[in-house]
């Protein structure tokens, strides 16, 4: 899909390959089914952004990014009365000794989330661990209605002292941003300019460009 600015975005695919070399960095990725035939491209220049993906996707370029799944839990509470509505809080709130974060979701939701688990890249929702959420919701706001809850499982990009890995790779023109843990909406929009800043550096004199691999 084109965009009005010249971006073209692609969704739905896998990357397969990825090959650094002096005129850039040609990726091999499958779009859609297997049975689809795979498309590649060479790019002056790459950003890694891709979570959990990250370690795969770098071992191919040489790199050693360490980074861990950390799984997280959370239950969306669906606030279908009034007195559900009025009983939920507006504000978000932090209970550090439950280790538990909540946040308003508009008029008619309240998120609940906590934990945190080492279980590689597992994305089973566990009962064990969805119950505390509840308990801990009806306990503190009784008034709030919990019949209609949606549990969730998602696994945080985790590096070893939790700071994202912004920086360049090992192959020119290879970049990582990557590494955010449990603070991806707090961090995005700061990182990503760091690493746009530090592209523009590099690449001064570049147009946006994407040639086809031979």
């Amino acid at each position: 899909m084109a965009s009005l600015q010249g971006m073209t975005f692609i969704g739905d695919a896998t990357v397969e390959k990825i090959v650094p070399g002096t005129a850039g960095t040609e990726i091999q990725w499958q779009q859609g089914s297997d049975t689809a035939r795979p498309e590649q491209a060479r790019f002056d220049a790459v950003v890694i952004c891709a979570g959990v993906g990250t370690r795969r996707l770098a071992s191919m370029l040489g790199d050693r990014v360490n980074i861990y799944p950390v799984k997280g839990y959370s239950i969306t509470v669906h606030l279908d009365n009034d007195e559900s509505q009025k009983a939920a809080p507006w504000v978000s709130l932090l209970d550090d000794k439950a280790k538990i974060v909540t946040s308003r979701l508009g008029v008619d939701r309240f998120r609940v989330a906590g934990t945190a688990e080492f279980s590689g890249e597992n994305r089973d929702i566990r009962a064990d661990r969805i119950r505390p959420l509840v308990a801990w919701s009806r306990r503190l706001f009784p008034r709030m209605d919990t019949n209609r809850v949606v549990p969730w499982a998602g696994l945080r990009p985790m590096m070893p002292n939790m700071l994202p890995r912004v920086a360049e790779g090992r192959q020119k023109g290879v970049y990582y941003n990557s590494g955010h843990g449990h603070l991806g909406w707090t961090l995005s929009a700061a990182t990503a300019e760091m690493i746009a800043d530090k592209i523009t550096i590099d690449h001064p004199s570049d147009r946006q460009r994407i040639v086809p691999a031979a």
